[in-house]
């Protein structure tokens, strides 16, 4: 693979979109528990629970000549076949669909691990194969029966593979012609020694088999596939099992389903060996990966589950006649998931070409005691860890309850009379001088009144203390999530910070959390908090200060302390930030600060009974209040916030 493509592929299977398309699984398979994983291994498959897809199947991504191809056939644009990454999407979506429809409508595990007739290696494989188109055949009708926007991705897909595997001078009515001819099935038929009654050796019964197995998958699977007429062994046993392969696949009950699956197996049994292997190749690249229903370990723990039963009208590529169905309207339902695409091509790409920043200051930096002068203020903004989105979004649902019952308090407390300003008019209260140009002289704005929330901009510093360990850091964790969803949504802006100074260093560190009009997925750093080392508030504190005064231009600032203790922090035994001095020095910095226009408030968090923390911090903050249960920090913080506007 050359180089673009492979940087290309690289970027695509960047957690963001594995993220993207597991949410559209579960969103469509109606499953929570669901995880999707991305591999290359050129094959895509469901254990009833999870699934796997590839993103380079077959590498069509790559495969112009087949894309162009496809876009023909279906009377597309040339979008795709024009965009790797497109392409790639569109693989992976199609994968997606396909593997959830299994889990929808299919039976876990196969009826044919069961089945009395599996008492062989080959014979289980001949079962599952059997099996496994008709269920691959049903899926799909299932897609184009029950749902109206998933089956021009399964129509894309088909085609694209179909077009994959069309010689270099043929059509794709003569596409799998090459594979499906590499077998000579049409071998000497002589009787010979350990022949049947129809003089056929077991190898000559391993290639009918196979060439059996490859035309009815051609036959079900890829309809607009012209096929020649089979050869002359084959000719009875396919006459007698075209209408069961499509009688199954029409057939919405998954039990039922299956016992096409039997009356087939019965019919060709005279041609099935008694040799453990079979060359399934073909087949493989006609579905694109058989484990769904041929390897019973896919998972460490059995998955049982019943298919849904659906009523089914037509067929992939037919129409409720029996018609072969037209493209027409395929390139408008493509247009908008195009765009869709799109959008989420440029949020990734942001994401994994954002490695995180960091920005250095020294205690002169600003104006705070001569005691800070050498220290470092390291300032990260940790690189996005998706990893950390299951987990949030489990704290989500956990307190979703709690989330919308704040957001309704929170905003019914914060909505009052606020001054807005109009524009355009002819006179008012003060000049726009964008606006001086203006012939109807309408440069003048007014300021109103009119019922909203108050702007307001804050910055929640985290105490990332060793102390802060066990469950007042997991407490920690919960409140900024609950937190940073309901400010979210009352459109408040806020950063989130965890801060804590290194022992032994001349070191500050400030991690960023949640920024100010951050990405939406900036959220999942919240978990990644942690409590070590000490504290060193008054630099923290001019930091804030000035990184809220850098940031936002809003009335009213806000800098929130959540504390469990006064600070705290040593370098050597000549240069120690402990209490009496780190208290004197934080309560300075506080009053300045305060006196320059920003608020701050305190919580000190302190175990059941008992006020040290609050005690301590008293001494330094004119605005603290004591939380000794920590499931009522988030409410006391935004009563906090609430308190502060009003």
């Amino acid at each position: 693979m050359k180089k673009p493509h492979k940087d290309t592929l690289g970027q695509f299977q960047c957690d963001y979109n594995r993220s993207v398309e597991e949410d559209f699984a579960k969103t469509l398979t109606e499953r929570n528990d669901l995880r999707l994983f991305f591999i290359n291994e050129n094959q895509a498959y469901t254990d009833g629970r999870n699934i796997i897809v590839d993103p380079a199947l077959g590498n069509l991504f790559k495969d112009t000549r087949a894309l162009k191809m496809t876009e023909r056939y279906l009377k597309l644009d040339s979008n795709i076949s024009a965009d790797p990454w497109l392409a790639l999407r569109m693989v992976t979506r199609a994968q997606n669909i396909h593997e959830s429809l299994h889990i929808i409508y299919s039976n876990f595990p196969s009826g044919a691990f069961s089945d009395s007739r599996n008492t062989s290696k080959v014979r289980h494989t001949t079962l599952c194969l059997i099996n496994n188109i008709i269920e691959d055949a049903f899926i799909e009708a299932a897609a184009c029966s029950v749902f109206d926007n998933l089956e021009h991705y399964l129509l894309w897909l088909r085609m694209a593979i179909c077009c994959s595997n069309v010689p270099v001078h043929g059509t794709v009515e003569r596409a799998f012609s090459d594979l499906l001819n590499t077998k000579d099935a049409n071998a000497s038929v002589n009787t010979s020694e350990g022949a049947d009654s129809q003089g056929n050796s077991d190898a000559q019964k391993q290639g009918l088999l196979e060439a059996y197995l490859n035309y009815m998958g051609c036959f079900l699977l890829y309809p607009m596939v012209e096929q020649e007429e089979p050869i002359e062994e084959l000719q009875e046993y396919v006459e007698n099992t075209k209408q069961l392969f499509i009688d199954g696949c029409m057939c919405g009950e998954a039990n039922e389903r299956y016992e096409f699956t039997r009356q087939i197996f019965d019919i060709i049994e005279p041609i099935i060996p008694e040799s453990e292997e079979i060359d399934t190749s073909v087949l493989e690249r006609m579905m694109g990966g058989m484990k769904t229903h041929i390897d019973e370990n896919l998972s460490i723990k059995p998955i049982t589950s019943h298919g849904k039963t659906v009523k089914i009208t037509r067929r992939l590529f037919f129409d409720e006649k029996g018609e072969p169905v037209f493209f027409d309207e395929l390139n408008e339902k493509l247009v908008e998931d195009l765009k869709r695409f799109e959008l989420e091509q440029d949020a990734a790409l942001a994401i994994v070409s954002y490695q995180g920043s960091q920005t250095e200051y020294i205690g002169t930096d600003f104006d705070c005691a001569n005691i800070h002068k050498d220290i470092l203020v390291e300032v990260n903004k940790p690189e996005i860890n998706l990893n950390l989105k299951k987990a949030y979004q489990n704290i989500y649902n956990r307190y979703k309850i709690n989330i919308s019952g704040y957001n309704t308090r929170f905003y019914r407390l914060l909505r009052g009379w606020v001054n807005t300003r109009e524009e355009k008019h002819i006179f008012g209260n003060g000049i726009l001088s964008k606006r001086l140009g203006d012939v109807k002289k309408r440069y003048w704005y007014r300021m109103v009144k009119s019922e909203g929330v108050p702007d307001i901009a804050l910055i929640l510093l985290i105490d990332g203390s060793g102390s802060m360990d066990g469950p007042r850091r997991e407490n920690s964790i919960i409140a900024s999530v609950v937190l940073h969803e309901v400010l979210r949504k009352n459109k408040i802006e806020h950063a989130i910070v965890e801060h804590r100074a290194i022992y032994g260093e001349t070191k500050l560190v400030h991690n960023i959390l949640t920024d100010f009009n951050a990405r939406k997925e900036e959220k999942y750093n919240l978990l990644s908090l942690q409590a070590d080392e000490g504290t060193r508030e008054g630099l923290s504190l001019y930091w804030a200060e000035r990184y809220l005064s850098e940031r936002c231009f809003t009335e009213n600032k806000l800098i929130i302390m959540i504390s469990d203790g006064a600070p705290a922090h040593s370098i050597d035994e000549d240069n120690e930030y402990l209490p009496p001095v780190s208290v004197k020095d934080t309560r300075n910095a506080a009053r300045k600060i305060i006196s320059r226009g920003t608020q701050i408030i305190a919580v000190a968090i302190d175990d059941e009974g008992e006020d040290n923390c609050y005690k301590d911090l008293r001494g330094i903050y004119p605005h603290v209040i004591s939380c000794t249960d920590l499931k009522r920090l988030t409410g006391q913080v935004l009563g906090l916030i609430t308190r502060f506007l009003n």
